[in-house]
């Protein structure tokens, strides 16, 4: 059975598409060559570096027992009114989300995983929901409108803020911190929705991530077909976001879509060494998600091209529970030849869950 959330879509663009799908293979199919190197090249493949894991910059609130904060915004179509919400929550709570691990995964999900922060949201929710019985929004003006408070979030580049390329955040510190880039008000709005009730998935584009929401009255515009739901772009950066509209600049581009359903949010770093004619690979397999997973695999050889890898050897299955941790060990056949690449994938079912791969040995020299 293949595990859930991620798939690749093509979107279309009129009010009223036909359904274009443009799957992304997950994983090539891995084959096996039989026989063993004769001997050891003279390169080897480098110790892959562990990516960095822990927030960067000093704590503002540090020594403090709680941040209070308060928010303040307007609805384009109320300009005379101004809505607030407030709120108090430990310093600690937003300490333990800062600290934790930044995964490399392109699941963003696994920053909406956690149930830590279901309180605030909760909060968050009974204020936009009394604001919207107030005012009498209709289902479609209501999704605009929750998606109002998060878009006037302040826009902040990661670079420049964490000294990061890539750095998601969980909602508590998006919140705590006033906003974020495209990736963490994504992750903000949609764990919100999904809190309130909406079928709402994470759309990830080449250089941006946005929201779908599942397809009801007055939809219209740019939607991505998922699992035979539509689910229609909605921005969540900058204020003029409607339903269906999105900007210029990503226009006709596939996407990544990633749905909240609870699963194993895989990944994996490796270091290893030569002994004689052989590199004894040795990885650590992490699950940063919200459900187990059953009879994974390490698969690792070396590259031959075409899809296939020489020397592959497989780990024995093993389980994975939330916030598990696997070590394995494996030992490979060296190949004669230096235009190779050690490749390593976490698989289960068929489909790689993660993957990674060493430098070209031809184009850098051994470290080991």
């Amino acid at each position: 059975m293949r595990l859930p959330g991620y798939h690749q879509r093509a979107a279309s663009h009129s009010p009223k598409p036909l359904a274009v799908l443009v799957f992304a293979a997950v994983v090539a199919a891995l084959l096996l060559a039989a026989g063993c190197a004769p001997s050891a090249p003279t390169m080897l493949p480098p110790v892959q570096e562990p990516p960095a894991t822990t927030a960067p910059g000093a704590n503002p609130w540090a020594g403090t027992e709680f941040i209070e904060k308060t928010y303040e915004w307007s609805y384009w179509r109320f300009r005379d009114m101004v809505w607030t919400w407030s709120f108090r929550i430990p310093t600690s709570l937003y300490e333990d989300y800062r600290s934790r691990p930044r995964p490399t995964t392109g699941d963003y999900t696994v920053y909406a995983s956690d149930d830590g922060d279901r309180e605030l949201l909760a909060d968050l929710a009974a204020t936009l929901q009394s604001y919207i019985e107030q005012l009498n929004l209709d289902a479609y003006e209501t999704v605009h409108f929750i998606a109002n408070f998060v878009q006037q979030l302040e826009y902040t580049s990661d670079i420049d803020t964490t000294g990061f390329d890539d750095y998601g955040r969980y909602p508590v510190e998006t919140l705590v911190e006033d906003g974020g880039d495209c990736e963490d008000t994504a992750i903000l709005l949609g764990k919100l929705m999904d809190a309130r009730g909406y079928d709402v998935v994470l759309v990830r584009l080449p250089a941006h991530m946005a929201l779908g929401v599942r397809e009801t009255e007055k939809f219209v515009g740019t939607y991505y077909e998922y699992d035979d739901v539509r689910y229609f772009y909605l921005e969540t950066t900058g204020t003029a976001g409607r339903i269906g509209i999105v900007p210029e600049e990503f226009k006709d581009q596939a996407a990544y879509i990633y749905d909240f359903s609870p699963r194993p949010i895989v990944t994996h770093d490796w270091n290893g060494e030569r002994v004689g004619s052989t590199y004894q690979l040795r990885v650590r397999v992490e699950n940063h998600g919200a459900a187990a997973v059953e009879n994974c695999t390490v698969r690792a050889g070396f590259d031959a091209a075409n899809d296939s890898m020489w020397n592959a050897v497989e780990s024995e299955a093993f389980t994975l529970a939330p916030g598990a941790v696997a070590e394995i060990q494996l030992s490979l056949d060296i190949p004669t030849w230096n235009h190779t690449r050690l490749l390593v994938f976490i698989v289960h079912d068929g489909f790689a869950l993660d993957k990674s791969e060493s430098r070209w040995f031809d184009e850098s020299p051994a470290t080991t």
